[in-house]
């Protein structure tokens, strides 16, 4: 194995990714990648996208840390309805992974009749490909939807055999996009946003590139910022106001 060559992947992946990967499995992961004849990333290459699928995690359900939704619908979403204002409420979900946080925001807003005076639009983004096809598919195993009320998944869900398919409501606009959160192309094309949810994502990241994403976050937010419980000590509180409340903590630009 040539672990010269593993060594100069792993660190094009955290420069142009920002993952951190310093584990004797994710370097066995690449040892295995490159003997099945896996291509080979250079400076003048772009990570090939067979090597971006094996490296991303993709662990997520319907309805994961529910109070960070239970805040959005009881004190967020009310404020920003309240602004004299006929543009759409702006959400980002980063990364969205294969949608299920995208989803739950859309029927939480949906089933809860919190869609206000502005109407409301939902973006999910994530570096992987297969996972943004997967959430343009919206289909779910039962495991996905497992904390997922009856009511809703009985109204909202197509139960085909060994799986379940999400039918959002009309009102709420949803797309899905593949990018890398450190490429300003993206960010061109996303805009401002109201909410962004970022949730366990920044754990992966070393301290510059999660300076870099907030900092891109900040630009790009003009609200509320969430983050998951294990990243909550990554900097946030150097560039954003901390909110508290009886849910924990969000951050307000």
């Amino acid at each position: 194995m040539n672990e010269a060559l593993i060594t100069a992947i792993l660190e094009q992946i955290q420069r142009e990714v920002g993952i951190v990967l310093s584990r004797q499995s994710d370097r066995d992961r690449i040892g295995r990648y490159l003997e099945n004849g896996g291509a080979v990333p250079d400076k003048s290459r772009p990570i090939p996208k067979e090597l971006i699928e094996l490296i991303t995690t993709n662990e997520t359900y319907f309805e994961r840390e529910s109070h960070h939704f239970d805040r959005l619908i009881d004190e967020i979403l009310p404020e920003l309805d309240t602004k004299e204002s006929s543009m759409p409420i702006r959400i980002l979900s980063a990364p969205c992974s294969s949608g299920e946080e995208v989803y739950t925001l859309a029927l939480r807003i949906c089933t809860l009749s919190r869609i206000g005076k502005r109407p409301v639009e939902i973006i999910g983004i994530d570096i992987s490909e297969e996972m943004i096809e997967k959430a343009r598919k919206g289909i779910y195993s039962g495991r996905s939807v497992h904390a997922v009320d009856k009511t809703v998944l009985e109204r909202y869900f197509k139960s085909t055999e060994n799986a379940y398919q999400v039918v959002p409501c009309p009102e709420i606009k949803i797309r899905f996009v593949t990018g890398n959160v450190f490429q300003d192309t993206l960010w061109k094309e996303l805009g401002i946003f109201d909410v962004i949810f970022s949730r366990n994502m920044m754990i992966y990241f070393d301290a510059e590139k999660n300076k870099e994403l907030l900092e891109r976050f900040r630009e790009h937010l003009k609200g509320f910022l969430i983050i998951g419980h294990a990243d909550d000590h990554i900097g946030a509180r150097e560039l954003f106001t901390p909110l508290r409340s009886q849910r924990g903590i969000i951050y307000h630009v």
